[in-house]
C-alpha cells in the first residue's frame, strides 16, 4: 500500500477502488490488478493503472463509500461481490446502504453484486465458492448450524456440507483437534461432508465444482440402480 499511495500521491490523486479497499480492510481476491487511483479531471491521466474521475479530491485514499462506488461500476461481479460483501460483514454498512450507494448508476451488474451478497460469509474462499455453486443452480446455505457440530461453512442441497480448510484459521494443534471432532461428530450423525482446501478455490474458483458435481452424480447413481 506504501508504493501505491507514494504513486497517487506523485500525481495529486488518490487511491481508489479495489487499491482503497485493501487500505479499508476489506476483502479483496486479486490485489495484483495493478493500481486504481481516483482523481477529478483537473488532474492529468496516469501512465500506469486506472483512474476513476471524481468531483472533488479525496486526499490520499478515497474514503469507503466512494471506494465501494467504484468497485460496484469497475470490477467484474465476482470481484466486487468479494469487496462489497466484505464491507457488509464486517459492519461498516448494510445491505441496503449499499444499495442507496449504487442507486442512479444504471448498472445492472452493481444490482447483481447487491443481489449477491450474503451477510452470513466469513471469508473469501467461502464467497467464492458459494457464488459459483449458486450461479450454477445449487441450493447453498452459508454458516449451516448443526447440533453439536456447530457452523459448517456451506451445505449444497440441504444434503452435503462443505469445509473450506485454510490455514489462517486451521493451523494451530486446538483447531486442528476440534476440526476432528466436528467431522467425526457429522459422521456419526450421518452427514455427508467434503473438506476442500482454502487455496484451491481462491485460485480457481470453478474447482468446488468438481466434487461436488461428483457427489451428487454419485447419488443419483445409487437412487437409480436402487430403483431399477
Amino acid at each position: 500500500m506504501v508504493a501505491e499511495i507514494a504513486q497517487a500521491k506523485a500525481i495529486g490523486a488518490s487511491v481508489g477502488c479495489f487499491s482503497a479497499a485493501a487500505f479499508h480492510g476489506l476483502w479483496v481476491h486479486r490485489p495484483d490488478r495493478g493500481i486504481h487511483v481516483s482523481a477529478p479531471r483537473s488532474v492529468a491521466k496516469p501512465r500506469y493503472g486506472k483512474v476513476h474521475r471524481t468531483r472533488e479530491a479525496h486526499g490520499t485514499v478515497v474514503p469507503m463509500d466512494v471506494c465501494l462506488r467504484q468497485v460496484l461500476g469497475c470490477l467484474p461481479l465476482r470481484e466486487a461481490l468479494i469487496i462489497v460483501e466484505s464491507a457488509v460483514v464486517q459492519g461498516h454498512l448494510t445491505v441496503e446502504d449499499v444499495r442507496r450507494l449504487s442507486r442512479g448508476r444504471g448498472s445492472k451488474r452493481a444490482d447483481e453484486v447487491i443481489d449477491a451478497i450474503d451477510p452470513a460469509s466469513m471469508s473469501v474462499p467461502e464467497t467464492l465458492a458459494r457464488h459459483v455453486l449458486r450461479s450454477s443452480g445449487y441450493k447453498v446455505v452459508c454458516q449451516r448450524r448443526i447440533e453439536g457440530v456447530g457452523r459448517i461453512d456451506l451445505e449444497v442441497e440441504e444434503r452435503l456440507l462443505l469445509e473450506i480448510d485454510g490455514k489462517n484459521y486451521h493451523s494451530d494443534a486446538a483447531s486442528f483437534t476440534e476440526d476432528r471432532r466436528r467431522w467425526n461428530e457429522l459422521t456419526l450423525l450421518g452427514r455427508d461432508l467434503l473438506v476442500l482446501p482454502a487455496g484451491d478455490i481462491l485460485d480457481d474458483p470453478e474447482s468446488v465444482l468438481r466434487p461436488v458435481g461428483r457427489y451428487f452424480a454419485g447419488r443419483a447413481s445409487v437412487a437409480t440402480r436402487a430403483a431399477a
